[in-house]
């Protein structure tokens, strides 16, 4: 009886991991940042688009420790990456292998990633109805768990403008199984997903019920106009 209910707790600890932060640890995190959170989005500047960044035969460290070098001299502690899921699908090995040399590069110029799971249109031909739903162990669970304890990452921004063209009620059901999915490998860096305004001194009674939603499934709040 102990061992099934040892076993039962292991499973459904592995299931939910840990839960969202509480303020205190969200203004911790911040303040831990030193000197600041600055930066700006990033793609290498010879890619047309993320796949091209991210696939094997056209990723370019060379490239990314130029880029990089200038942000860090211009002061930058951060960049805003998208990944992308056609790239890892085709090698999640490799894929993994390519962040975590970006990852070295931009350690080196004192900067940390914001990495970006899902953006409207990253899943390929988008259709009306029922989106794919999250499994375990694929993408935003495993890049996540891989690099979970890796203080070389600032965060993970986990779908942007998440929205903007998706039925309403599909989202509802799928944005928090998403940030489950990633809060399940208990990583030391925040999840998020920014609102598309300022939130300094709005009343909850001004947020939308995804907006909300938005909220309650973030360690700390970001948000873009």
């Amino acid at each position: 009886m102990h061992k099934f209910v040892l076993l039962l707790l292991l499973f459904l600890h592995e299931i939910y991991g840990r839960t969202q932060w509480t303020t205190d640890q969200a203004f911790a995190w911040f303040n831990a940042q030193k000197p600041y959170i600055m930066g700006t989005e990033y793609m290498t500047s010879s890619a047309v688009n993320s796949l091209e960044m991210w696939q094997a035969a056209t990723f370019d460290p060379v490239l990314i420790d130029k880029e990089m070098a200038v942000g860090g001299q211009l002061g930058m502690t951060t960049m805003r990456i998208f990944l992308e899921d056609l790239a890892y699908s085709q090698d999640p090995a490799g894929f993994k292998n390519r962040m975590s040399t970006l990852l070295g590069i931009a350690s080196k110029y004192g900067i940390k990633p914001l990495f970006v799971f899902f953006t409207n249109g990253a899943i390929p031909n988008p259709a009306n109805g029922i989106q794919p739903k999250p499994i375990p162990g694929v993408e935003s669970s495993d890049v996540v768990g891989t690099f979970a304890n890796d203080s070389r990452v600032l965060g993970w921004d986990m779908w942007n403008e998440p929205d903007d063209g998706i039925n309403l009620n599909d989202l509802m059901l799928l944005f928090p199984m998403v940030c489950d999915w990633a809060r399940s490998m208990n990583p030391i860096q925040p999840l998020t997903s920014g609102l598309y305004r300022d939130v300094i001194g709005a009343q909850n009674k001004n947020y939308t019920a995804f907006e909300l939603l938005q909220l309650n499934n973030s360690d700390v709040i970001s948000f873009h106009e």
